[in-house]
């Protein structure tokens, strides 16, 4: 993970190490699940849709990293 993007939080602690102030976030996004209205675009197009979009739908996640102990998470 590129940590010049990531800023450090001051008041974070880490979930795998307990480390309060190692902690390192930046905003992106993610492919997550399975986007409803793709899946009846996919539906009505009998899959022609599928090949230009896909199923995922993007969403803006945070992604964080420790100094610490090297861990990576997003939420």
């Amino acid at each position: 993970m590129a940590q010049s993007s990531l800023t450090i939080k001051q008041n974070m602690v880490c979930p795998h190490c307990q480390t309060k102030g190692q902690v390192r976030t930046a905003k992106t996004t993610a492919k997550v699940g399975i986007s409803g209205a793709k899946a009846t675009g996919a539906l009505l197009t009998g899959g022609l849709s599928l090949l230009g979009t896909g199923l995922s739908r993007k969403q803006m996640v945070t992604i964080a990293h420790c100094d610490a102990c090297e861990a990576d998470w997003t939420f």
